[in-house]
């Protein structure tokens, strides 16, 4: 069960007030930045007043709240070793697939080494 709010008599006498444009939001004046009259805070602080008493923010020179942004989501990073085991699969299965020819030309390149090293006289 929710309580009832209660705001203080400064924030209610804002309500009935309009205010300027720069109150709510920092302006450029002589190459410096002047903050807002009213923080972030108390704008929030003031708007909820208002909706709980039945004004339109817009009325007392509030400007229209932000649209909130949609948080994107990215999958998961995971491991280094995660990320690359689908490719290191296929480098093995290439591989093995490779290794029957791999293996006659090891064959052949060895009877080759072998038949240079024997003499060429009979005895």
């Amino acid at each position: 069960m929710a309580t009832a709010r209660k705001f203080s008599e400064k924030v209610l006498k804002h309500l009935k007030t309009t205010h300027p444009e720069n109150a709510f939001s920092p302006t450029f004046v002589n190459n410096f930045w002047r903050s807002p009259k009213f923080s972030l805070r108390r704008q929030a602080e003031l708007r909820k007043a208002c909706l709980l008493n039945n004004v339109d923010p817009a009325s007392i020179g509030m400007p229209e709240p932000k649209p909130q942004k949609i948080m994107q989501k990215k999958p998961p990073k995971g491991h280094k070793q995660q990320r690359e085991y689908a490719a290191k699969q296929e480098k093995i299965q290439k591989n093995l697939d490779d290794m029957p020819q791999k293996i006659q030309k090891w064959k052949m390149d060895l009877a080759k080494e072998k038949e240079k090293l024997k003499p060429s006289l009979p005895f």
